[in-house]
């Protein structure tokens, strides 16, 4: 075993951004390196492998990892072929068992971390079979029967010691099937990197060209259905008729390699409902603090969320926040205190909250200060990886 601590394997096929990949490069940013040393295991180099090459981890590739759910066949709107589609992603990774067990052996890891829900069956496989023991981190909502059925079982493997979820909403179905292996442990934000003080103002207004005058209303992530985008849209055609000089942007693009072109839908629906001079689609960004410090507000309208990244980030950058009402959000934000809840799918509940933070400085300021005090005590990521590096240490004998 390497003197720098338990050599543990962190297994993650997040390499093109996303909240499970940014939310692991942080907490391998903090974690005691004189008690783990850590080797990290993705498909591809993708966006993260500079950064972890910065902090001086290792970076293995292994292709045969599945990198993303092939939806070629499926559609959101049916929850059963979505689920199938998991479950023939994830069976499509078995072959990578015996030579992730071989690696898991070979190089004495101690312990594997499974970091998202694609590697979670051949990051515990290969565990069992390796004789060593697994951590699977859940980062998603299981809603589905199937899916819940089958990383439930996953979670009764012996070789699985812990479960990290990343909020009470994402621990529910691991709770019916292996109560004593869960825990909870929020993501966090580095309070550092993402300091409103550190981050050079007006960049995405000098881009777009805009006056400092004109509200910014914002969206950060992964354009697809479950984001909600169209709500905003909607919201954004309501607001726009009453609120002067206002524009939305949206920082994101569709999931490489998803079949359906949700950009080419959402684009449609703003020329049909007359707001393409002021909403805009800014593409997909390594870095979203720029965007997000000249937010005047971010709204994340969401159908489904685990957790909701997007939302401590810019409560640390001192943009106020409104958010759906769904999965670990209102874990994140209380209502009326540091941000504003609304209903999934309340495209008038949306609208009016806008127009109330717009016309009220004061109240985002309010919200603003109160979100800062929040993210410090609840989510700071170097607090947050001591509690996540206990757990690690802790399955390892």
């Amino acid at each position: 075993m390497s003197n720098r601590g338990k050599r543990i394997l962190f297994l993650s096929s997040c390499v093109r951004g996303g909240g499970a990949g940014w939310s692991l490069y942080y907490m391998l940013k903090h974690l005691d390196r004189s008690k783990i040393e850590s080797i990290v295991m993705v498909p591809c180099q993708g966006i993260f492998w500079e950064r972890f090459a910065a902090l001086g981890i290792q970076v293995v590739e292994m292709p045969r990892i599945t990198e993303r759910t092939n939806r070629l066949l499926f559609h959101w709107n049916n929850r059963l072929t979505v689920t199938a589609s998991y479950v023939l992603n994830s069976l499509s990774t078995l072959s990578t068992i015996p030579s992730l067990a071989r690696f898991i052996r070979k190089r004495g890891i101690a312990a594997v971390h499974c970091n998202n829900m694609l590697v979670k069956i051949p990051g515990a496989l290969a565990a069992q079979l390796a004789k060593v023991p697994a951590v699977l981190h859940v980062r998603n909502l299981h809603e589905t029967r199937p899916k819940v059925m089958m990383y439930g079982n996953l979670a009764r493997l012996p070789a699985v010691r812990r479960i990290i979820s990343n909020s009470a909403a994402s621990a529910v179905p691991y709770r019916c099937y292996a109560p004593e292996k869960v825990v909870v442990v929020p993501n966090g934000v580095d309070l550092q990197e993402y300091s409103p003080k550190r981050i050079e103002r007006g960049q995405l207004r000098k881009e777009l060209r805009l006056s400092s005058a004109q509200p910014i209303v914002g969206f950060t992530g992964n354009l697809i259905p479950r984001k909600g985008l169209e709500f905003l849209i909607r919201a954004a055609a309501k607001v726009i008729v009453k609120q002067e000089g206002v524009v939305f942007v949206v920082v994101g693009r569709v999931p490489i390699g998803n079949s359906i072109d949700y950009l080419a839908r959402y684009r449609a629906l703003v020329n049909e409902l007359g707001i393409g001079h002021r909403f805009f689609f800014s593409g997909f960004r390594k870095d979203v603090r720029p965007a997000v410090v000249d937010f005047d507000i971010l709204v994340l309208p969401s159908l489904q969320e685990p957790f909701g990244r997007s939302i401590i980030e810019a409560m640390a950058l001192g943009t106020p926040v409104i958010a759906s009402r769904v999965g670990g959000v209102p874990e994140i934000l209380t209502h009326e205190q540091d941000g504003l809840l609304v209903e999934p799918g309340d495209v008038e509940g949306l609208a009016v909250n806008i127009e109330r933070l717009l016309v009220n400085p004061t109240l985002r300021q309010d919200f603003v200060e109160e979100a800062l005090k929040t993210v410090s005590k609840r989510f700071n990521v170097a607090a947050l990886t001591r509690q996540i590096e206990e757990h690690l240490l802790g399955v390892v004998h």
